[in-house]
């Protein structure tokens, strides 16, 4: 029996969507691009279920906030994840939680969660410092650098330390294997050709997919062995100390690789693009760029800084905010569709790859005044809508390293606007990417003013 998500609907239709092969053409162009910028355009054209597409690429959009209510909240039973999120097996692995469904799924997110709570991530503060400082010292006064591939350094530096502690000496190797796999796994899923033959971009993801499997394990079976705990304990550790109800591990070697791997992908990819993004609106938006820089000067000044401090930046909070509601980490996500449903009066059928789109919801003009303009003051004024905001996802599967992820770009944000002024090398920007979108050329920014490092307490 069909699942009515619109009890008491007069009439149920299949979901519109465009008709003519020209207009699927068009919207192929665009989705190839910046999928979210699509979704937005049938968003506008068609409401709120959209069908589009050829098999075997054929999907159905459910987009806004009751759509992300009705997939994220009141109805996941309706819902796979494996089948939808597939593509990102060749890095995060055959039991990452990402690619996990049911009891499963469950039982990994349980072992996971208590290395991601509030006060264990405020433990990695100082290696957040350390490494956006670091990294802020090496630009060069009146010099030009791409911000965008400049920040990934280190935010993968802070994942690593946070997940391996500083015993880790191959932190550097393991992020340039790591590289070319989620290089390969953003491609547009039609340019995935798995063909292993030398030269290919599945034969280099393949061979870099080995390299990481070898320091992983290798560092995991040094800790079953009773050597290198760090303390307190980082992620791994953690991981590892895991037990389930009977007393027994409750992770796998595999399961543990997997969870590490992921978690080091997924950080690489949604933090750094937000990075990007946060400080493209500094640079474009001087009054905000001023308002947060007076904050962090009368709160923290040149003091090394805590997470005291932090939490008592509400404008920066705000600017964070703002950068999610704009430039959310995951801009489109996918679902799997188990059994056929009803939603805002249409049939969604058995089999369908369901979207969503943070990207589209938090541009909705109706839930957001000027949604394109980037205005941190709205999050001063109220709370958003239930699930109008939703960068992390929601309900129990929201993003486990939420607040992993909004904690450095505050940091980030802190160490630059009292040490570095920067001014745009470029006139536009593309959004690009799947699912994390980031400035297609790059962030080419001038640092105008010598670096002042922050006085270490």
């Amino acid at each position: 029996m069909p699942t009515s998500a619109t009890p008491g609907a007069a009439r149920v239709t299949a979901p519109p969507g465009p008709r003519w092969p020209w207009e699927q053409i068009r919207l192929a162009r665009l989705l190839a691009r910046v999928p979210a910028e699509g979704l937005s355009l049938l968003h506008r054209r068609y409401g709120p279920v959209v069908r589009f597409g050829y098999p075997p690429f054929r999907y159905v959009a459910m987009l806004g906030p009751e759509a992300n209510r009705f997939i994220l909240a009141e109805r996941l039973d309706l819902f796979r994840w494996r089948e939808a999120m597939a593509f990102l097996v060749p890095v995060d692995g055959e039991t990452a939680m990402v690619v996990s469904d049911g009891d499963d799924h469950r039982r990994r997110r349980q072992a996971v969660q208590s290395a991601f709570t509030a006060r264990r991530i405020h433990r990695h503060l100082g290696i957040m410092i350390e490494e956006f400082a670091a990294e802020l010292a090496r630009w060069p006064s009146g010099g030009t650098v791409d911000a965008l591939e400049a920040l990934r350094r280190p935010i993968k530096r802070i994942t690593v330390r946070s997940l391996f502690g500083d015993q880790l000496d191959r932190a550097d190797e393991l992020g340039a294997a790591l590289d070319t796999t989620i290089g390969y796994v953003n491609l547009p899923v039609w340019r995935q050709f798995k063909i292993d033959l030398p030269g290919t971009r599945w034969h280099r993801a393949k061979a870099a997919r080995r390299r990481t499997d070898l320091i992983v394990n290798a560092e995991i079976a040094r800790r079953r062995a009773g050597s290198g705990r760090s303390d307190p304990p980082d992620v791994l550790d953690v991981l590892l100390a895991a037990v389930d109800e009977n007393g027994a591990p409750a992770l796998s070697d595999l399961e543990v690789r997997d969870q590490v791997v992921s978690l080091i992908a997924a950080s690489y990819d949604t933090i750094g693009s937000a990075a990007a993004w946060a400080l493209h609106e500094l640079i474009a938006n001087p009054a905000v760029r001023e308002t947060a820089r007076a904050e962090v000067t009368e709160v923290v000044g040149d003091e090394r800084l805590t997470v005291e401090a932090l939490n008592r930046m509400p404008y920066l909070d705000a600017v964070v905010n703002e950068t999610l509601r704009k430039w959310p980490p995951t801009s489109v996500s996918t679902r799997k569709v188990t059994a056929t449903f009803e939603f805002a009066g249409v049939r969604v059928p058995a089999g369908s790859m369901v979207l969503y789109s943070p990207y589209v919801t938090h541009r909705m003009p109706e839930l957001w005044a000027e949604p394109d303009r980037f205005r941190p003051e709205r999050w001063l004024e109220g709370k958003a809508a239930p699930y109008s905001f939703v960068p992390f996802g929601g309900g129990y599967r929201r993003c486990i390293g939420f607040v992993f992820a909004t904690q450095q770009l505050k940091v980030l944000l802190v160490e630059a606007l009292r040490s570095v002024e920067l001014a745009a090398e470029y006139d536009t920007l593309t959004p690009f990417g799947i699912p994390a979108l980031h400035p297609g050329e790059g962030l080419p920014v001038r640092v105008t003013r010598p670096v002042r490092l922050p006085v270490a307490g």
